[in-house]
C-alpha cells in the first residue's frame, strides 16, 4: 500500500461531525503502551541523559542550563516514592507515552474516526521509532510530547467550526496558553508552535478573527505568566538556553542538515507508518476545517529548516497528521470485510520491525553488528556505566594512600559525571566535577585538591595547559564492543595545577545540547 493508493477525503469541504470516541478501547491501547514500556524498562541500563537528569534532581531550582525544571523535580519526587530505580524513573515517561495515544485516538474522534481510525491512530502515534525511544527514557522529551498533543487537541477544538476558528467559545484559547505555559516548564519547544501557529494564521482567512478576538491574547499571555519564573531564572543568568540553542543550530545546521530533514522523518517515523502520515497531510491540506492545521506543519518545517533544529523536533506534529491518516485508512477499509480487521494487525507487524532499534529487546551484543545505532544512537549511550564507574574506580584506587584520599573525579561531559554519582559510592569515588553544562555551575574542586582522575579528554595538550603532570592511566572499554561516545575514551592522572581552581574552573566551562 502506497501513499498514492489511499484516497483523500473526497468531500473534504463538507462539515463532518465528530465520531463518538470510543473510550474503553483507547484507554486499553493507552494500558498497553504502559505495559510495553515497563517490560523493557530496565533494558540496558540509564541512558547518559537520564543520569545527568536525576543529579540536577538532587540540586533542585526553578531552571537549569540546559533543562527547564521539571523533570528534575519529577525525578526527586520518583527517587522519594521509589528510590533510585530505572524501571520507576522510566515509569513516568511511559505514562506520558500513554497521554500522547489517548490524544491521537480523541483527534481522530473529532476528525470523524470511528473505532478502527481511532485504534489506528493510537497505534501510529505510540509506535513509531521515535515514539518508542522518547517513551522509554526518563527526560523532558516525553513531556514535550504531551504538552503538545495537549496544545493541538486544543486547537483541533478551536477549528471545529467550518468557517474558521470557533467563535462560540474562543475561552479554549486559555486551555490552549495553559498547557503551553505548563508545558515551558519541561521545554521551550513549544515557543515554536507558537510561531508556526501566528504564521499559519497570518496566510490563511482566520486571521482577522483571530486578531479581533481577546482570548488567543489572553492564552498568550497566560502561558507567559505560567512560565515566568523560569524566564526570569533564564535572565538572571544570562539566558544560557540560548547558547545552548545556538550549540543545537550548529550541530544540525546546514545544506546537508537541510536536504537530510524530510528523509530523516521517514526514518524516524518508522518508514512502514509513511503512507499513513503523508495521507493524513494529504488530508488536511484539503480540508477546509482543518487546512491551518497543515499550513502549521508546513510552517514548523520551515522554521527547523531555518534554525537548525534536530529532526525529531517535529515529532510531536505526527499526533495530527497520523489521526487524519488513520480516518483515510478507515474509509479506504470501509466496505471491505476483511480490510477494517487487517489494519491493527499490520499496524502491530510495522511497530514489531522496528521495535529493536528503539527499545532494548535484543541481546546487548546484537548491537555490534546491526545498523540499529545509525536509526537510534540512543540505544548505544544506555550501556556500559556500571563498567565504565568501575574502570574509573580502578584508576583511582590505584593511587597511593595519602593521594587518593584527596583525589577528584573530572569528566568531560554531564553523562560521565552523572554516572559516577549514581554509581560511585561503593568504590569511595566522591563528589564527581564537570565542566560540562550545570556541572560547571556546580562549582570546582575543593581548592586544595592536587590530584585529579580526568576521564574522556582525548587532547593530552589541552590537561598540559591546566596540569604540570599527565599520565595516562588506562582507556574505557564497555566489554562488548559497542561503538559509543565512552568507548575508548582514556583516563588520565593529573597533578600540579598550574593555577588555583578559581582560575582553572572557567576555563573548562562548556555549555552544549
Amino acid at each position: 500500500m502506497t501513499a498514492a493508493a489511499l484516497p483523500t477525503d473526497p468531500t473534504p469541504d463538507r462539515a463532518l461531525p465528530p465520531s463518538e470516541w470510543r473510550r474503553g478501547p483507547a484507554l486499553l491501547l493507552a494500558l498497553a503502551t504502559v505495559g510495553l514500556h515497563v517490560v523493557f524498562a530496565a533494558g540496558y541500563g540509564y541512558h547518559r541523559d537520564e543520569l545527568y537528569f536525576l543529579a540536577e534532581s538532587k540540586r533542585l531550582d526553578w531552571g537549569f542550563v540546559s533543562e527547564q525544571p521539571f523533570v528534575p523535580a519529577l525525578g526527586a519526587f520518583s527517587k522519594l516514592l521509589f528510590g533510585d530505580s530505572v524501571v520507576a524513573a522510566r515509569l513516568w515517561p511511559a505514562l506520558a507515552g500513554a497521554g500522547v495515544v489517548l490524544i491521537a485516538t480523541v483527534v481522530a474522534a473529532r476528525f470523524g474516526g470511528g473505532l478502527v481510525a481511532q485504534l489506528s491512530a493510537g497505534m501510529c502515534v505510540g509506535t513509531s521509532t521515535i515514539s518508542l525511544a522518547l517513551f522509554h527514557l526518563f527526560g523532558p522529551s516525553a513531556f514535550d510530547q504531551l504538552a503538545w498533543a495537549g496544545c493541538l487537541l486544543v486547537l483541533v477544538r478551536l477549528l471545529d467550526g467550518l468557517d474558521g476558528f470557533d467563535r462560540t467559545d474562543d475561552r479554549w484559547w486559555l486551555g490552549f496558553g495553559a498547557i503551553a505555559g505548563l508545558g515551558l516548564w519541561n521545554k521551550n519547544t513549544l515557543v515554536m508552535l507558537a510561531i508556526a501557529l501566528v504564521v499559519a494564521v497570518a496566510v490563511t482567512r482566520e486571521r482577522w478573527g483571530v486578531v479581533r478576538s481577546p482570548w488567543p491574547w489572553a492564552g498568550g499571555a497566560l502561558a507567559v505568566l505560567i512560565a515566568s519564573p523560569n524566564l526570569v531564572w533564564q535572565a538572571v543568568h544570562g539566558w544560557p538556553m540560548l547558547e545552548i540553542a545556538a550549540t543545537v543550530r550548529e550541530d544540525e545546521g546546514g545544506p546537508l542538515a537541510a536536504a537530510l530533514f524530510v528523509p530523516m522523518q521517514v526514518l524516524t517515523m518508522n518508514p512502514l507508518l509513511a503512507p499513513v502520515w503523508i495521507a493524513g497531510l494529504v488530508w488536511l491540506a484539503r480540508s477546509a476545517r482543518y487546512r491551518l492545521l497543515a499550513w502549521v506543519f508546513a510552517a514548523m518545517v520551515v522554521l527547523l529548516l531555518v534554525v537548525g533544529g534536530r529532526s525529531y523536533y517535529l515529532a510531536p506534529m505526527y499526533v495530527l497528521l497520523f489521526a487524519a491518516g488513520a480516518v483515510v485508512l478507515e474509509r479506504w477499509a470501509a466496505g471491505r470485510r476483511w480490510r477494517p480487521a487487517a489494519l491493527p494487525v499490520a499496524l502491530v507487524a510495522a511497530a514489531a520491525v522496528i521495535l529493536p532499534s528503539a527499545l532494548p529487546v535484543l541481546p546487548v551484543e546484537a548491537h555490534r553488528d546491526l545498523p540499529f545505532a545509525t536509526i537510534n544512537p540512543i540505544i548505544g549511550e544506555s550501556i556500559g556505566w556500571p563498567g565504565f564507574v568501575e574502570q574509573v574506580a580502578a584508576v583511582r584506587n590505584g593511587l597511593p594512600a595519602a593521594e587518593r584520599a584527596g583525589a577528584v573525579v573530572l569528566t568531560t561531559n554531564y553523562g560521565q559525571a552523572g554516572a559516577i554519582e549514581m554509581f560511585g559510592a561503593p568504590y569511595g569515588l566522591g563528589q564527581p566535577v564537570s565542566g560540562h553544562n550545570s556541572y560547571w555551575d556546580w562549582g570546582p574542586p575543593p581548592a586544595a585538591t592536587s590530584t585529579v582522575v580526568a576521564v574522556g579528554f582525548t587532547d593530552p595538550a589541552r590537561l598540559a595547559t591546566l596540569f604540570g603532570r599527565v599520565e595516562r592511566a588506562g582507556t574505557i572499554d564497555n566489554g562488548v564492543g559497542i561503538d559509543n561516545e565512552e568507548q575508548g575514551a582514556p583516563i588520565w592522572i593529573c597533578r600540579e595545577p598550574r593555577a588555583p581552581w578559581s582560575e582553572l574552573w572557567p576555563q573548562l566551562r562548556r555549555y552544549n545540547a
